[in-house]
């Protein structure tokens, strides 16, 4: 027998014991059991809720959109990727306008505030 130090079950040994999956907590679980003592159905009411149209569409809307977890699974984000989107090269054209070279030439910022050379 080898031993390495380490404690706990080998890798690839599956794990074994413990409560079973999907098995609720005694939190939980005692709420479900008061709820039920009471007859109080939360998704019955917010269904209720969610279906009378003297309600106002804000609280109908909440209430379809906590509703529909249940019914149909979120979807998952989608991760964006800029591979194989083109490469736009914008080109001004400043040298061919004048704008760099050949253009009005830049004066100082004390001449400009004093209004010389306009």
């Amino acid at each position: 027998m080898l031993l390495t130090g380490k404690g706990g079950r080998p890798p690839g040994l599956p794990k074994t014991g413990g409560r079973k999956k999907g098995t609720p907590n005694k939190a939980t679980q005692t709420v479900a059991e008061k709820l039920d003592a009471l007859g109080c159905d939360p998704f019955e009411g917010m269904a209720r809720i969610a279906m009378n149209e003297k309600n106002p569409i804000e609280v109908r809307a909440r209430c379809y959109s906590e509703l529909a977890q249940y019914i149909q699974a979120k979807r998952k984000a989608i991760e964006a990727s800029i591979e194989g989107i083109p490469v736009i090269n914008v080109n001004t054209n400043l040298e061919k306008s004048g704008a760099v070279d050949g253009g009005a030439k830049p004066q100082p910022e004390s001449a400009v505030a004093a209004g010389e050379g306009i």
